[in-house]
């Protein structure tokens, strides 16, 4: 119920043209790109980059093409389908690991629900992210299995290598895959991990064919590091610090079993890559995903697992499993942010984006009649005008923040390829009030 009321939100925001995260019109122009057989690596000296990898592009755009619809609604879907895929593929693994079916399913329905409580930006977003994250999932699914029956993790690790391309910075289940390979004595641990290593490297090389030599710039776009960074996104942290702290004194207790040793490496992996990517300026949430897919997993071995710990053994299996529960449906609920409420029962919540999507359908209007070289700072206007994309404003900030451009210099290539800036004089991206308190209490 709980999962259900927080997706109820994203699922009801995708029906709108408006820009959720400015990487969803970032992915549509690419994706419209691949689609029309356009390149999708610019000139690493101009003022677009691409430092994702080719797959998602070319698999959503031209889907999208082939169906007839916009490639932002597409990727949104597909994104609402990875996710629903990422819990079917939870509540696998805890299966695998433990024999227990219900408490793979309780893990995978508080990864649903902590992911459409907090990671609004991503789920039901065009963004590659999940999907990405999904064929990881799968991939450790079908490596759980084939070595529990003693076969050959390579075509599981090749299939991770096909997610990187789709997305790169799902890192975490890979690091764990191979470390619980050789960490377990599989036989075919090094054969599989060289083989998937040399995969990786042809495709690589397949990428620089393909794109020519703007690939690799592209993919190694300049960006700002710094403590300052990862020490402004730890917080984000506390939502998930519970199920953390649950599953570390349950592992603590059973660390001699499979269960706890396999979930140290994926929840381990999964710190160890959110942690690192928050070291660079302009990661968003989406570096956490890697540690929430493995918590829950952590969660229901937790829940399955419970009758052997020690607060089991003081007061009972039920009243354990039932206290674990409640304090993480406590920790999702214990929020004034309630978009979901607002949607069912604030007319001026809703009101909001509907507004903001006609705010935005007019302004693209006014930009399609300004003729030549457009830029919007809400890309989907310039999108939905049918301007090309010119600037990519992230990568701007990236090369002033690392001193690798002036202010002067981006100026003066604006100039020369003859762009102006549209001035939008009303909101096109929705950013209502998400307080509850406030609707209840507005005098307040």
């Amino acid at each position: 119920m709980v999962a259900g009321y927080f997706l109820l939100f994203p699922i009801w925001r995708a029906q709108f043209l408006i820009e959720l995260w400015p990487t969803e019109s970032w992915n549509a122009y690419w994706q419209d790109a691949a689609a029309a057989g356009l390149p999708i690596y610019p000139d690493p000296q101009g003022l677009t980059g691409n430092n994702y990898p080719p797959l998602s592009f070319y698999a959503i755009g031209l889907l999208a093409k082939t169906l007839h619809v916009d490639p932002l609604y597409l990727g949104r879907w597909l994104s609402l389908a990875g996710l629903a895929a990422l819990a079917f593929e939870i509540s696998a693994a805890v299966w695998l690991l433990t024999g227990a079916r219900v408490w793979g399913a309780a893990g995978a329905l508080w990864y649903l629900a902590i992911m459409a409580r907090n990671s609004t930006t991503y789920v039901g977003a065009n963004d590659p992210q999940i999907a990405g994250l999904a064929i990881m999932g799968a991939a450790l699914v079908w490596l759980l299995k084939r070595t529990a029956a003693d076969r050959s993790p390579l075509a599981p690790l090749l299939l991770m290598v096909a997610g990187g391309f789709w997305k790169h910075n799902n890192i975490g289940i890979p690091i764990a895959s191979i470390a619980w390979l050789f960490g377990s004595g599989n036989r075919f641990a090094l054969k599989s991990t060289l083989a998937s290593a040399a995969a990786a490297v042809a495709g690589l090389g397949a990428c620089v064919v393909s794109f020519g030599p703007n690939f690799f710039p592209n993919m190694l776009a300049v960006r700002s590091y710094g403590m300052g960074t990862l020490l402004a996104n730890v917080g984000h942290l506390q939502w998930c610090a519970l199920a953390l702290l649950i599953w570390a004194v349950w592992a603590w207790s059973e660390r001699r079993t499979t269960q706890a040793k396999f979930t140290a490496l994926l929840i381990g992996a999964g710190l160890f890559s959110c942690l690192l990517q928050w070291l660079g300026h302009g990661v968003a949430g989406n570096a956490e995903f890697d540690l929430l897919f493995a918590l829950g997993i952590g969660v229901g071995v937790v829940l399955a697992g419970s009758d052997a710990s020690p607060l089991a053994l003081r007061i009972g299996v039920d009243r354990c499993r039932l206290l674990i529960v409640a304090a993480l449906l406590f920790r999702l609920l214990a929020s004034d942010r309630q978009e979901t409420a607002l949607v069912v029962a604030s007319d001026a919540f809703r009101g909001t984006f509907a507004e903001t999507e006609r705010n935005l359908i007019l302004q693209a209007r006014q930009a399609s009649s300004v003729p030549g070289n457009v830029a919007c700072h809400t890309k989907l206007i310039c999108r939905s005008a049918g301007k090309p994309f010119l600037i990519d404003e992230f990568k701007v900030e990236e090369l002033l923040l690392t001193g690798n451009a002036t202010r002067q210099e981006i100026a003066a290539k604006m100039e020369a390829n003859n762009i102006q800036v549209f001035a939008e004089t009303l909101p096109a991206t929705p950013s209502p009030s998400t307080s509850l308190g406030r609707w209840l209490w507005p005098t307040r």
